[in-house]
C-alpha cells in the first residue's frame, strides 16, 4: 500500500503541474460530437438574405472526410472543400423553410465556402459558411424554420436584422449573435446552450440603422476561430516517439484517466456503495477496478469501429444517452438485488441479532471464520476476560455475475476524449500508441476507482467498529439503497438526453 500511495502521489503531482492546465483547453466547449449552427436573417426591400454557418467539431468532421476527400489522398484540399461546400449548401437550402404571409419562399445559394483547421488530438474541424437569398413582399410576417440535421446536438442560434429601407416591428429572435457567428461561445451558456430552430419576424418599409449582414467568403481567414489545441489527453498522440516520450505519455494518460474518474458524474458513488453493500474486500475491489478498465477500453474500441465503419450514417452522440440508460438500469438491478439480500439477512437475524453477551468466564462455542477476505457481522462474547465483540461471517454477496454487471455499469460509457484519441491514432497511423494510451487511460481510471473503493471499505469498517451491532449492520443496507438511488439518477438523466 505504501508503494501504491507513492505512485498515486507522483501521478497527482504530474497531473497538477501538467495535466490540469492542459485539460482546461477544449477545441469545442460544447463537446467533440457537436454540430453547431447559426442563421442570420437580413430583410431588405423585396428580398431576404440568410447568412448560414455550420461549425463541425472533431468527430463529425472525421465522419465527413470521406465525402470531401475525392482523390482519397488523405488531405482536404481547397478544391475538394469548395466542391463539398457547394453541394452541402444546396442540401442546407432544402432544409430551410421560409414563408412570408403563409406563402413559401424559394431560396437560392449565393455563396458557399468551407475551411478545415486543426482541432483537438490532431484531428480537423470544419467551418462551412453559406449564403442564401429569396424574393419576398415589401411587408408582412416572415417565418424561418431550420430542419437541417435535427437529430444532431449542438449550439443553434438565429438572428434577424433589417436594412436599406426595411424596418422590423417585432421579432422572436435578437439582432446580435451571442456567439459572434459561432466564433466565441459564451461560457455562461455552455451548460444550457441555445436551441433556436425557428424565427418569426414582422417587417414593413421604414428606416433601419443595422450593419450589413456578413457575406460568406469575405475575410475568411479573419473570421475563422482559433481552434488548435495541443494540450490534454488527446494532445499526447502528437508528441515525439522516443522511448522516454512514449513512457511519459503513458504515465500522463493514466493520470488523465484518474482525473476523469474523480470528475463529477462518474461511477464513484456506485462502485463505493456496491463494494460496501456487498461486503467486498481488497481483492474484490481490485477485481472490480480491473473489470471497469477492460469494459471502458472495449467500449471505446467498439464505438470507434462504428464511427469509422458507418461514417456519416452513425451518430455517436445519440448512442451515449442509451448507454447511460443501460448503465443506470444495470445499477438499479444490482442495487435492488443487493438490497433485498441485505434486508433478508436483517430480517432473519432480527434487529438485535448477532449480539450475544456472556457472563465473564462463560464458554463460547460460536464458530469463527478468520479467513482474510471474510465479511463478518459483530458478535459479542467472552473468553474469560470480559465481554467483547467478534464477528460472525455473512455469506459472500459479490458474485462473478455481479462483478461483470458492475463493470458494465461503471465502464460502458466511454470517455469522448478517448474516442478522439482513437480516431486521431488511425488518422496519424499511430494505432499501436493510440491503443496503448487508451489502455493506460483506462488503467488510471480503474486505479482511481479502486482507491475510492478501498478508502470507502476502510472507512466503513472503522465506522462500523465504533457503532452498536444494530447500526453496524445498517451500513450495508444503506449502501445498497445508495446504489439503487445512483442507478435511478443515471437512468433518468439518460432518458432526459434522448
Amino acid at each position: 500500500m505504501r508503494a501504491l500511495r507513492r505512485i498515486l502521489s507522483a501521478l497527482a503531482i504530474t497531473g497538477i503541474v501538467v495535466v490540469v492546465p492542459a485539460a482546461a483547453a477544449s477545441a469545442h466547449p460544447l463537446g467533440n460530437f457537436t454540430v453547431n449552427r447559426y442563421a442570420g436573417l437580413q430583410l431588405s426591400p423585396g428580398r431576404v438574405d440568410i447568412d448560414y454557418v455550420v461549425d463541425l467539431a472533431e468527430i463529425p468532421t472525421q465522419q465527413e472526410r470521406p465525402a470531401i476527400d475525392a482523390n482519397e489522398n488523405g488531405d482536404l484540399e481547397g478544391t475538394e472543400l469548395d466542391a463539398w461546400a457547394r453541394a452541402r449548401a444546396t442540401d442546407l437550402a432544402r432544409g430551410l423553410r421560409v414563408d412570408v404571409n403563409g406563402a413559401a419562399v424559394a431560396l437560392r445559394v449565393t455563396c458557399a465556402t468551407a475551411r478545415a483547421t486543426p482541432g483537438q488530438g490532431e484531428l480537423l474541424v470544419l467551418r462551412l459558411e453559406a449564403g442564401f437569398m429569396g424574393a419576398i413582399a415589401d411587408r408582412g410576417t416572415l417565418t424561418l424554420r431550420d430542419t437541417n440535421d435535427e437529430e444532431r446536438i449542438g449550439w443553434r442560434e438565429i438572428t434577424a436584422i433589417a436594412s436599406g429601407g426595411t424596418a422590423i416591428s417585432s421579432s422572436s429572435v435578437p439582432g446580435d449573435s451571442e456567439s459572434d457567428r459561432l466564433r466565441a461561445y459564451p461560457e455562461d451558456l455552455l451548460s444550457s446552450p441555445p436551441d433556436v430552430r425557428q424565427a418569426r419576424v414582422a417587417y414593413a418599409p421604414g428606416a433601419s440603422d443595422a450593419m450589413p449582414l456578413h457575406r460568406c467568403g469575405v475575410a475568411a481567414d479573419a473570421a475563422a476561430p482559433a481552434t488548435k489545441q495541443d494540450g490534454g489527453f488527446a494532445g499526447l498522440l502528437g508528441r515525439g516517439s522516443t522511448p522516454l516520450v512514449l513512457g511519459l505519455g503513458l504515465l500522463l494518460a493514466a493520470g488523465f484517466g484518474a482525473l476523469h474518474a474523480m470528475g463529477p458524474g462518474h461511477g464513484k458513488t456506485l462502485m463505493a456503495g456496491y463494494l460496501v453493500g456487498s461486503g467486498a474486500r481488497v481483492r474484490q475491489a481490485v477485481a472490480v477496478g480491473g473489470a471497469v478498465a477492460v469494459m471502458h477500453t472495449a467500449s471505446v474500441l467498439g464505438l470507434g469501429v462504428l464511427v469509422m465503419s458507418l461514417e456519416r450514417t452513425f451518430r455517436p452522440e445519440q448512442v451515449y444517452p442509451w448507454l447511460g440508460v443501460a448503465s443506470g438500469l444495470v445499477a438499479v438491478g444490482l442495487g435492488a438485488l443487493l438490497l433485498v439480500r441485505r434486508l433478508g439477512v436483517w430480517s432473519e437475524r432480527g434487529p438485535s441479532a448477532g449480539t450475544a453477551e456472556h457472563a465473564p468466564g462463560a464458554a463460547h462455542h460460536a464458530p469463527h471464520d478468520h479467513a482474510p477476505n471474510a465479511r463478518h457481522t459483530p458478535h459479542a462474547h467472552d473468553h474469560g476476560l470480559g465481554v467483547h465483540d467478534h464477528v460472525v461471517p455473512d455469506a459472500p454477496v459479490l458474485s462473478r455475475k455481479g462483478l461483470v454487471a458492475l463493470a458494465v455499469a461503471g465502464g460502458i460509457l466511454p470517455s469522448p476524449t478517448a474516442l478522439v484519441v482513437l480516431l486521431s491514432a488511425v488518422s496519424l497511423h499511430r494505432v499501436g500508441f493510440g491503443l496503448a494510451l487508451i489502455g493506460a487511460f483506462s488503467v488510471g481510471l480503474a486505479a482511481a476507482l479502486v482507491v475510492v473503493g478501498l478508502v470507502t471499505i476502510r472507512a466503513g469498517d472503522a465506522v462500523a467498529g465504533r457503532m452498536s451491532s444494530r447500526l453496524g449492520r445498517a451500513i450495508p443496507v444503506v449502501s445498497s439503497a445508495a446504489v439503487v438511488l445512483v442507478g435511478l439518477v443515471l437512468t433518468f438523466r439518460g432518458i432526459a438526453e434522448l
